[in-house]
């Protein structure tokens, strides 16, 4: 199974990616939710990251069609700046199962990827 990255930044990609790879996980980047569906549709995630960054108004979309087409084991986290506390807010409102400032994601990335 894999972990889905949803965003168009390449700081956070290859940050994620490096993760990932020393991990043994396996990545797949979407830039849009368009492309997660169709990610998740192929094969199961075991995880999906959420820049808020890249799509924090569509974060709601993004669970709902998770939580549709995938098992519950699914695990949603996302992850934006700390100054953006009503997008994090938003974030958690639409049941993403953890939500994290982009320091605390960076700190926690190689623990959250070995769980």
């Amino acid at each position: 199974m894999a972990v889905v990255l949803l965003s168009t930044d390449l700081a956070v990609q290859s940050r994620v990616e490096g993760a990932a790879l020393s991990r043994g996980k396996q990545l797949r980047v979407a830039g849009s939710v368009a492309q997660v569906s169709e990610i998740c549709a192929g094969a199961p995630a075991e995880l999906v990251i959420v820049d808020l960054a890249t799509c924090s108004s569509q974060v709601p979309d993004v669970v709902a069609q998770l939580r549709n087409r995938q098992s519950d084991s699914t695990e949603v986290i996302a992850f934006g700046p700390h100054v953006h506390e009503e997008k994090l807010a938003a974030a958690r409102e639409a049941g993403c199962d953890l939500v994290l400032s982009r320091g605390q994601f960076f700190s926690q990335l190689d623990k959250l990827l070995s769980r």
